[in-house]
């Protein structure tokens, strides 16, 4: 029999960490589900068992404790995203602290049944992201407001096999809340002057619904929608032991798509409705429900675990996340109406990563690691409501 992680008793282990823009995952993803993962940039978090939380990542890790065990912990981000620029109609685009600072808090336990089977839980977050413009801002009709919170809860178990390999298998239930907002910024004066230039700008109606547009107050909200739904997906994993110092690991997480049913409004006269504007449908303040949905990528990871010494070892990951499969935001009616869309066309996208730990004593361990994060937005769908590049992690 391999051996096992062992632990004289449970543990709570309980950590806080401050870390910049750079540190989630690129898009929206979150890769803080383990505090102490955080101090080796997430590196070999597939083959590594040194607390409850790397279940979550892989849950055939669970033939790898041999009592109960419970972790958990909270990651403090603190963003620094400043814009500049200036808009089409001359004002300026200057905004610094988009991005307000949040906790990713996350839970975790483990439980073997017997030397074969096990069965963990663990609650986390995946996905966040969360921008703020003031409401006059210029840029409000692309910037506003975006906010998505998601909890990902996990029931996983796990076999093994022999010696050498383990299976598991996870449930994931996802419950998430969104928020979009748009404001008319300068968007007024922008569309009077393509009215104005349209054939309809040769007409009274025309002319006088060019007027109402150029007199929208920056702080008018063009459109918000708002929904918090479940949505629901699997993971699993495969652990091999080539002996009890050297593991490998491949785990997979499904796409989930969440379905959003929610509200949605827009304080634009519904006018505007009958001009083709590329504008948010306007429902003249009135409110009606709205339909969303909304796909969390599925992600593909290698991972390795090498102790080369009784006080050292080495952790690396190679991480596959399709952020193809997020497209668009598209909020449509009851009818099939187009109310709200933004083009995202993100593009899949890999993370690299390499640490290693230092196990001073029983009491003390220390950890480092490096990381590359390669963003899946190209550059001609950058955005600033979901800012986004290449990171480093270091």
């Amino acid at each position: 029999m391999s051996q096992k992680t062992l632990f004289t008793k449970s543990a709570l282990a309980v950590a806080v960490a401050l870390i910049s823009t750079q540190a989630w995952s690129a898009g929206f993803q979150l890769n803080e589900f383990s505090s102490s993962g955080l101090g080796r940039a997430y590196s070999g978090e597939g083959a590594i068992a040194d607390d409850a939380g790397n279940v979550s990542r892989n849950p055939a890790l669970i033939t790898m404790f041999d009592r109960p065990t419970f972790s958990a912990g909270a990651v403090y981000i603190d963003p620094d995203v400043n814009i500049s620029g200036t808009s089409p109609s001359g004002r300026s685009l200057k905004a610094d602290n988009i991005a307000p600072t949040a906790w990713v808090p996350n839970m975790h336990f483990v439980a073997p049944i017997n030397d074969q089977f096990g069965w963990g839980a663990s609650i986390t977050s995946n996905y966040g992201l969360a921008t703020e413009f003031n409401d006059t801002y210029a840029g409000g009709s692309v910037g506003g407001t975006t906010d998505l919170e998601t909890m990902n809860l996990n029931l996983s178990g796990a076999y093994r096999l022999n010696n050498a390999w383990s299976f598991g298998l996870g449930f994931n239930a996802v419950y998430a809340r969104a928020k979009i907002e748009r404001f008319a910024g300068d968007l007024g004066q922008l569309v009077a002057g393509q009215i104005m230039q349209s054939p309809a700008g040769k007409t009274p109606q025309g002319q006088a619904l060019a007027a109402t547009a150029n007199g929208i107050d920056s702080n008018t909200k063009i459109a918000h929608l708002n929904g918090n739904q479940w949505g629901f997906g699997w993971n699993a994993g495969i652990l091999y032991e080539l002996d009890k110092n050297n593991r490998y690991a491949l785990t997979y997480r499904s796409e989930v798509k969440i379905d959003f049913k929610g509200n949605y409004s827009s304080d634009l006269n519904r006018a505007f409705n009958n001009y083709g504007l590329p504008i948010p449908t306007a429902t003249g303040g009135a409110t009606q429900s709205g339909y969303l949905t909304l796909n969390l990528p599925e992600m593909w990871e290698v991972s390795g675990y090498n102790r080369v010494d009784p006080q050292w070892a080495i952790h690396y990951s190679l991480a596959y996340t399709s952020w193809s499969q997020f497209q668009q935001l598209k909020a449509t009616s009851t009818s099939g109406d187009t109310l709200f869309q933004k083009h995202e066309g993100f593009k899949d996208a890999y993370r690299i990563a390499l640490g290693t730990t230092y196990y001073y004593d029983d009491n003390w361990t220390f950890r480092t690691g490096i990381a590359f994060d390669d963003s899946p937005v190209p550059a001609q769908n950058r955005s600033i409501s979901i800012p986004d590049q290449d990171r480093f992690w270091l």
